[in-house]
This record gives structure tokens, C-alpha cells and sequence, in this order.
């Protein structure tokens, strides 16, 4: 874990939401955790939701001891636009973005809204 990201984990949750498209656009992968019995979900307050992160050293700032088997898994940007959300989006599961620190808090989105943010070439 590098200072830089043990900074980054500790920014707001939206700034590191925005973090997370800007890094995810520049290396072409989104980062998950896999757990003994597959992706590890999380529960938000109105939906079940997927945590991504921007690389492998951030899952390390959420990753809880109570998943002692669960280890960051890389997912290509080709393949989480054109599987993963649509398969997210149809089954209702959100995503919560950069999830970090003991509260494990992040923005959650959608899996439209996060496309949206993945695809637009303006920005």
C-alpha cells in the first residue's frame, strides 16, 4: 500500500468516486472482491449492491475480517461495460464506488449511471 493510495482512501466519498471513472478510463479495469462464495455484495439501505475500486491496493483500505478468504480480483473495462452492467442493471444490483474506511462508505449508483460515466467521451 502506497501513501498516495492510503490518502486517496481517505478522501470524501464523492471525490473518490470521481477518482474511480478517472482511474478506471486510464488503466481499462475495475477492480471487485471475491469471496469464498463469490463477488462480495453489500446491502445499502434500499438495494444490494457491488463495490468496485480503481486498483488492487484500495480494495485493501475496505476489506473486512470478517471475509478473511476474500481477495481483490480485476475485471477488464470491456468486459464490466458490456457484461457486468447490463447484468448488474438487470438483476437491480447497484454499485457502491471506492468504498473505504470503518464506516465502508461510497457513492452508490447505478449501473446506468456508471456507464454513463465509463462511456462519455466528453469529459
Amino acid at each position: 500500500m502506497t501513501a498516495q493510495t492510503e490518502l486517496e482512501s481517505q478522501l470524501p466519498a464523492r471525490e473518490r468516486g470521481e477518482l474511480l471513472v478517472e482511474r478506471v478510463l486510464e488503466t481499462q479495469t475495475i477492480w471487485g472482491l471475491m469471496g469464498a462464495d463469490g463477488w462480495v455484495m453489500v446491502d445499502s439501505d434500499t438495494q444490494t449492491c457491488l463495490p468496485v475500486w480503481p486498483d488492487e491496493a484500495s480494495v485493501a483500505f475496505w476489506q473486512r475480517k470478517d471475509l478473511p478468504d476474500s481477495k481483490p480480483q480485476a475485471i477488464a473495462l470491456d468486459e464490466f461495460t458490456g457484461t457486468w452492467l447490463p447484468g448488474l442493471k438487470k438483476n437491480q444490483i447497484g454499485l457502491v464506488l471506492f468504498p473505504s474506511g470503518n464506516l465502508r462508505e461510497g457513492i452508490v449508483t447505478s449501473a446506468d449511471e456508471l456507464l454513463l460515466q465509463l462511456t462519455d467521451d466528453d469529459e
